[in-house]
């Protein structure tokens, strides 16, 4: 083999040699590339927080809402529960008073309506009543034998950012009748759910 052979032969081996090396680093950089962005992608999904279920909302008590109204002077009446008695004769409302104001409210006595017959109404949801608007029947609070309320009485006046649960007591509408609207002095009309006996 002549010395220009030798040299063209070690000329070849040394560009092979360069060339290798070059794919052998390309090949070992790129999964690292590769790898890296995938990082970049992944990490934050552990750190998402779930999304918040806002289907059950629970009321201030820890009930369910009906429906809510707001009155005279920042108070909220809001209606957890209608029930129907197990004969069918009649309907209990039940809700809460809410003074969501910055004063203390005295206003109660306007919640006993206008019926002075009624003993102790000054102080009462006496002047609560249900409406069933399809059939035009009005139904006003149950009396007991000695002629007060069946409701709420004795009602004082509500301090800022007091609550106090309340209930009335009403002649049931038909079975038929499935919604009401609730109706307390001062406050706009709530239409209720009504279902049957239990």
């Amino acid at each position: 083999m002549t010395v220009r052979n030798i040299l063209r032969t070690a000329g070849v081996l040394a560009t092979s040699t360069l060339a290798l090396t070059s794919c052998s680093a390309d090949d070992t950089s790129a999964p690292q590339r590769d790898r890296a962005s995938e990082s970049r992608t992944t990490a934050p999904e552990p750190e998402q927080s779930p999304v918040p279920d806002h289907t059950t909302a629970p009321d201030d008590i820890g009930g369910r809402v009906l429906a809510q109204v707001t009155g005279r002077d920042s108070i909220v009446l809001t209606i957890t529960g209608v029930e129907r008695s197990a004969p069918g004769k009649s309907v209990t409302v039940s809700a809460t008073l809410k003074n969501t104001g910055t004063k203390a409210f005295f206003g109660i006595s306007a919640y006993g309506g206008t019926d002075a017959s009624i003993k102790g109404q000054m102080h009462s949801l006496a002047g609560a009543t249900l409406t069933d608007t399809a059939n035009s029947m009005r139904y006003y609070v149950l009396r007991d034998t000695a002629g007060g309320c069946l409701c709420s009485t004795a009602l004082r006046a509500l301090k800022p950012g007091d609550t106090v649960p309340v209930f009335a007591q009403f002649p049931a509408p038909p079975v038929s009748v499935r919604s009401v609207d609730f109706q307390l002095p001062t406050f706009p009309n709530a239409t209720i759910p009504l279902g049957a006996a239990r």
